[in-house]
């Protein structure tokens, strides 16, 4: 009886600490620009240029306006392109993750600016 009382607690003291191990990862933090163009252009653009920076299109959905790509870099960048019909024109999002962490929204400016000058509405 001592014994099985000594294995259960070995095994409840284990089965703690690796619950205790568990980590949430935090929620994506987003980059959003509003452009003039229909959606299905916009959608156009950033396959365009996700492709000609070397991303790896995994899934692209033309009727929800999404695509998940990912660039095969050490950490891996996993990139979410959203798109949204509003009144002022065709919102475009972006979010990702490199190593399971969430990407900060400054690196999306630059993908930004280059869908904005592939629809000729650079500033």
């Amino acid at each position: 009886m001592r014994r099985l009382l000594g294995v259960l607690l070995v095994a409840l003291f284990v089965g703690l600490s690796v619950a205790g191990c568990a980590t949430t990862s935090a929620p994506p933090q987003t980059r959003a620009l509003v452009v003039a163009a229909e959606p299905s252009t916009a959608l156009e653009a950033g396959l365009a240029m996700l492709t000609a920076r070397g991303f790896v299109i995994r899934r692209a959905d033309v009727d929800l306006g999404d695509v998940e790509a990912v660039l095969a870099a050490r950490p891996t960048l996993e990139v979410r392109y959203r798109l949204e019909a509003t009144e002022q024109g065709t919102r475009i999002t972006l979010s990702g993750q490199r190593g399971g962490q969430p990407v900060p929204p400054y690196v999306f400016d630059t993908l930004l600016i280059d869908v904005q000058e592939r629809l000729g509405e650079l500033p």
